[in-house]
């Protein structure tokens, strides 16, 4: 995803690291973990590592803006 455009979300895999969120929201790091960690947010754990679904990602940004994301 560094440095590439996406046309449509449904071409992003369908869990993402924490990094390819950042990037798709074009937040910084910090802001990225700070998000991680908000109740509400929707992360899967696997052990340490972090990821989040791509369509509960989109989700939680039409209930975020109060429109519907797909």
């Amino acid at each position: 995803m560094a440095g590439a455009t996406v046309q449509d979300v449904k071409e992003l895999p369908a869990i993402l690291s924490v990094e390819q969120m950042r990037q798709l929201l074009g937040v910084s790091r910090p802001k990225a973990y700070e998000l991680v960690h908000t109740q509400g947010f929707p992360v899967v754990r696997l052990g340490r590592a972090i990821r989040i679904p791509r369509e509960a990602l989109m989700e939680w940004i039409g209930q975020q803006s109060g429109h519907v994301v797909a």
